[in-house]
């Protein structure tokens, strides 16, 4: 897929369909860390450029001042909401190489190398 023709790369889309699944309450930086298979220091900075490009906004979460929840930016909507299906066509196409049975077995396996890699 190519990421760079929509200004993406694989780790922003990672964070930003993330972002985008949780809807308009946001996710905190440690939820998205976590999600993202990313530590602390890593989804920071990721987050700061995504702030930079005017991706994401941060604000302090409600019920504990200490915390920062991120969200999407109107932008990033109108870019996910193109990208989304973009994507999706792509990986059917790729995935019709497989048959129902492949591909069940290949998310299994999918499944079990992100919990090994949130072990880590």
């Amino acid at each position: 897929m190519n990421f760079a023709r929509y200004g993406l790369s694989s780790a922003k889309f990672n964070a930003l369909i993330h972002l985008y699944m949780a809807g308009d309450r946001g996710l905190t930086q440690s939820e998205l860390g976590k999600k993202v298979l990313v530590a602390r220091p890593t989804i920071s900075g990721l987050i700061e450029r995504l702030e930079k490009e005017n991706l994401v906004a941060r604000s302090t979460d409600p019920a504990d001042k200490r915390v920062f929840r991120v969200c999407l930016t109107n932008r990033a909507i109108i870019l996910m909401n193109t990208f989304i299906p973009i994507h999706n066509n792509y990986m059917n196409k790729t995935m019709s190489a497989l048959d129902r049975h492949e591909k069940e077995v290949f998310i299994s396996l999918l499944e079990k190398i992100r919990k090994g890699l949130g072990s880590v």
